[in-house]
């Protein structure tokens, strides 16, 4: 029991087994986080959210926690699931297929009739319910959301430009896998993870694996229809944001809110 107009002070730590408590949200999927602060104005259930469990580590000062890995990677050199742009579902190429994580489809083409955000203006995704007044994608089009939970997220443009200005850039292979690792500075300067050269895919097929990086962002480029914000890199010491059609697949790098 709470009083009204007041905060809701301390909140209980709920456990699960194999899951990392994701906090007390106003739904069981998405709805808004609350918190100690947060004041009481009308009744109210509130609902723990979980996180499958994967290492992070963050890079410098008030930025996000990044994933180590991939979205769908269990290892940091796996490229994990390719997705459109808004999809959450996510693929891998698997004998010269692309294969559902759900097992939906076994033979998917990344496409113009396959991703739904292609050829969409801004505020048609926002009026869809695509993106947020925030202009980020929705968390039930969030890929990191839905297939980790909890307070994983896509990264947003400014994340990723982030990452490129705060972070050294280091062309490697790690177990085979051409990539970088990208360090933080100064008091983070322990502190890395490595982007696999996963390429990217077009139609039925996975391109320039080993050679570029591709990863998207939650954030579509406002002056086309066709486009969203992505990472890009390649072993040229070449890495920016950039941005590119929707319906083409790219992986994921998930993050947390620097602050928990």
């Amino acid at each position: 029991t709470r009083t009204y107009g007041a905060a809701l002070g301390t909140l209980p730590t709920a456990t699960l087994e194999g899951r990392d408590f994701g906090g007390w949200w106003t739904a069981a999927s998405g709805g808004t986080q609350v918190s100690a602060s947060t004041v009481v104005t009308v009744d109210a259930t509130y609902f723990a959210h979980w996180e499958v469990i994967t290492r992070k580590v963050q890079l410098w000062a008030g930025g996000p926690y990044w994933a180590e890995t991939n979205l769908g990677a269990e290892e940091p050199w796996e490229y994990g699931y390719y997705f459109g742009w808004g999809d959450t579902v996510g693929y891998k190429y698997e004998n010269d297929v692309w294969v559902a994580s759900d097992g939906s489809s076994s033979s998917f083409s990344f496409n113009f009739f396959t991703v739904p955000t292609y050829n969409k203006n801004t505020a048609a995704l926002q009026n869809e319910g695509w993106i947020t007044a925030d202009g980020i994608l929705a968390l039930e089009h969030d890929a990191a959301q839905v297939q980790l939970g909890g307070r994983w997220r896509m990264p947003t443009k400014q994340e990723l430009d982030d990452l490129l200005e705060n972070c050294d850039w280091i062309w490697t292979a790690t177990n085979g896998v051409n990539g970088y690792v990208v360090r933080g500075r100064g008091n983070y300067a322990s502190s890395s993870i490595f982007l696999p050269c996963g390429g990217g895919g077009d139609a039925n097929r996975l391109r320039y694996a080993g050679s570029y990086g591709y990863y998207w962002s939650s954030v579509p480029c406002s002056d086309t229809d066709t486009s969203s914000w992505r990472l890009d890199f390649s072993n040229l010491d070449n890495h920016y944001t950039y941005s590119i059609y929707r319906y083409l697949g790219f992986p994921v790098r998930p993050v947390q809110n620097g602050t928990e």
